[in-house]
């Protein structure tokens, strides 16, 4: 069992007995899935592959959100963003937008990209080195800013 599994389940444990409602329901749903992604690939899930899971929890959660508001119910709102911060409390620390566009940075220079093309020489090694500090979105952005940097002052 990876170091979260562990440490998710020591924390569902403690919610049950302290009556934490929303935290043993976000643990409960969140260790069935993650249950589920590991009889699909026949062994357990390593930490960042938990990390995966969360984030796309996060992003469903993120998503019904939108349509709650959209139909006007606030308390559904706030049941789903409180469900969000107990996921999000099992992320790694996350890269600021600075460390981030430092690291893409140093990603084209080691490939040798010389702009905007080089993206899918980029990417690999950016997320290879970033791993589960960053949501795939803001990768992609840092490094599309570094690969303009390079573009521009080429020019």
């Amino acid at each position: 069992m990876s170091t979260l599994a562990e440490r998710l389940l020591a924390d569902l444990q403690e919610a049950v007995r302290t009556g934490d409602v929303t935290r043993r329901e976000v643990i409960r749903f969140l260790r069935a899935e993650i249950k589920n992604r590991e009889i699909d690939k026949g062994r357990p899930l390593t930490d960042d592959e938990i990390v995966e899971v969360i984030r796309r929890q996060i992003k469903m959660r993120r998503e019904a959100i939108e349509q709650f508001r959209q139909g006007g119910r606030q308390d559904l709102v706030e049941r789903e963003e409180a469900q969000i911060r107990v996921l999000e409390s099992y992320l790694p620390q996350q890269l600021s937008p600075e460390e981030l566009l430092d690291l893409a940075r140093a990603v084209v220079r080691e490939v040798g990209a010389t702009g905007p093309r080089d993206m899918g020489r980029v990417m690999p090694v950016l997320r290879e080195r970033v791993g589960p500090r960053a949501e795939g979105r803001a990768i992609a952005e840092a490094a599309q800013r570094a690969l303009a940097e390079v573009a521009d002052a080429a020019r």
